[in-house]
């Protein structure tokens, strides 16, 4: 990453200076740290601010339903990419989740599978497209590291519990929401879910709303509108 070599060179240079001035090999220290900081801070506080106003024309793309116009402003912002981490996985996530809900599985699959994995909507989609296919070793390899990055989040426990469940691995269906009330205790939906385990009925995925719809796990009722929206709540992560 540039911002890594530029920082690193210039705490360097700024550490060796004080070294020739002062002799002192603790302030040479000091001040190269401080400069390597310094830089890593400002420079990503720049980077940061470019990609929030990218997202924000994104986010107006989708509500007016411009998918392709949306997906070309983040494909324009692979170009922060080397310059700060998980910039390329993050917009992998958004341009295969607008993908995803158009129902364009096939072209989303790619964008998903090189996605953050700590944007648990792209995750929970790349789950369900491996669910579809029956590829369930895949599945519960995605699910098991969506958890495990998003741990608060009640939807992935019940997401994750309900594909358990229409495989007939009800023990195992019954551990992944035992432990998702541990996580999350106060989740309602969550506890409706293991509480249909433990009686022997069908999870009602269908409880989550939008979230169900989005991720077009089965037949969308008639009149009901697809979920577009989530993409606003993303928030960009700098590392």
């Amino acid at each position: 990453m540039f911002t890594i070599v530029i920082s690193a060179f210039s705490g360097a240079l700024f550490g060796l200076l004080m070294f020739y001035i002062t002799k002192s090999f603790i302030l040479a220290l000091i001040t190269g740290m401080v400069i390597v900081l310094a830089i890593n801070f400002f420079v990503g506080r720049y980077f940061l601010k470019k990609l929030t106003e990218l997202f924000k024309l994104v986010e107006k793309d989708v509500r007016s339903d411009k998918a392709e116009r949306a997906i070309e402003r983040l494909k324009e912002g692979y170009k922060y990419a080397n310059w700060q981490f998980f910039v390329r996985e993050q917009i992998n996530s958004q341009i295969g989740i607008i993908l995803y809900s158009k129902k364009r599985m096939e072209e989303a699959l790619p964008y998903l599978q090189k996605g953050f994995q700590k944007n648990w909507l792209s995750m929970a989609m790349l789950a369900t497209y491996y669910y579809k296919e029956k590829h369930y070793d895949k599945m519960k390899d995605v699910m098991e590291k969506a958890i495990k990055n998003s741990p608060k989040e009640g939807f992935l426990y019940s997401l994750y519990a309900y594909y358990l469940q229409s495989i007939n691995e009800t023990e195992k269906a019954m551990e992944v929401l035992t432990n998702g009330n541990k996580k999350v205790p106060l989740d309602e939906k969550l506890e409706a879910a293991l509480e249909s385990v433990k009686n022997n009925k069908k999870i009602k995925i269908q409880n989550y709303g939008n979230l169900w719809l989005q991720l077009n796990i089965e037949k969308i009722p008639q009149g009901a509108k697809p979920y577009h929206m989530h993409l606003m709540n993303q928030k960009i992560r700098r590392r």
